[in-house]
């Protein structure tokens, strides 16, 4: 009696198991995705470049600014001379990378940055530990400048690069 049972439901079962293979095998037309390809290749082709050229130079921006915020926060007093000269080395990189990838909206603030970022690399030319003390008024001067520049950059990368 078990075994009839056990049959009883078994067979429905395997029943609506081979139905539903054959519903999906058949349900779906090739016909509509030939004819939506076209429409959508066309943009993505269009529209992918300028995507990832912003994608790029607002990851470049970003670089650049948090390499400037490091560099702000050195105190050459106390940091010393090589937490100042490797700070200005990784500006130095990412000033170059984002100058060749800022976007029209993003140049200005970059050329702020780039010309304040000058004066502290003057003003830090040739310091050493010896010098150090009589360098360090330009060098605070400069810093102040790479700190108002990079609030500029902040403000405008909020505007151009959401999410950064």
């Amino acid at each position: 009696m078990r075994l009839h049972r056990s049959r009883r439901f078994v067979f429905p079962a395997v029943a609506a198991v081979a139905l539903l293979c054959v519903l999906t095998s058949c349900g779906t037309s090739s016909a509509p995705s030939q004819t939506s390809p076209p429409a959508t290749t066309a943009a993505p082709t269009t529209a992918s470049p300028t995507t990832a050229e912003t994608t790029t130079a607002c990851a470049d921006v970003a670089a650049l600014k948090s390499s400037l915020e490091a560099l702000t926060k050195v105190r050459p007093a106390q940091d010393g001379v090589r937490a100042l000269t490797t700070a200005i080395a990784d500006v130095k990189t990412n000033l170059d990378k984002a100058e060749d990838s800022a976007s029209p909206a993003l140049q200005p603030s970059v050329q702020q940055v780039k010309t304040a970022f000058a004066e502290l690399q003057a003003a830090a030319s040739g310091i050493s530990t010896d010098n150090l003390r009589e360098k360090l008024p330009a060098i605070s001067a400069a810093l102040k400048e790479v700190g108002t520049a990079t609030e500029a950059l902040r403000s405008t990368m909020a505007e151009s690069c959401p999410g950064s």
